[in-house]
């Protein structure tokens, strides 16, 4: 009986397999290809540093740097450092805009004036996901 149970075995195994196909709609492609999808975009996401826990901090500066001349932001913590300054974004004649995704921590900055004329006083300092109005003197 051993030697017929072996024959049938080695007859199935010749024999090609078929795998059957169920067809799906559209709409269930959509949502099957989706969730992995936004998997994926949130890894690279996460790969590159700002997951879903970062928050958008920004430092808005009330300063007339007149005409020609652009403000800098020089810090520490969400990417700034003490030896290069940041070019700020000029959004109004005498407001400009520093905003990043800041995981965690405080980021403490000063203000320079065309990135050589550091403004007076202490150290600003605005936590994770806040935003904050500075009036710099130069």
């Amino acid at each position: 009986m051993a030697a017929k149970t072996s024959k049938k075995l080695a007859g199935v195994a010749s024999q090609p397999a078929t795998k059957k196909t169920v067809k799906k709609s559209a709409a269930s492609k959509k949502s099957a290809t989706a969730p992995k999808e936004a998997a994926e975009s949130k890894k690279a996401c996460c790969k590159k540093g700002k997951c879903s826990d970062t928050k958008l901090t920004r430092v808005i500066v009330k300063f007339d740097a007149g005409w020609g001349n652009q403000l800098y932001i020089r810090g520490i913590g969400a990417g700034l450092n003490w030896q290069k300054g940041v070019v700020m974004q000029c959004v109004g004649d005498d407001e400009w805009l520093w905003e990043q995704l800041v995981p965690k921590g405080d980021v403490s900055f000063k203000i320079l004036l065309n990135d050589q004329v550091w403004s007076q006083g202490e150290d600003f300092v605005v936590a994770c996901g806040d935003t904050i109005i500075c009036h710099p003197v130069f």
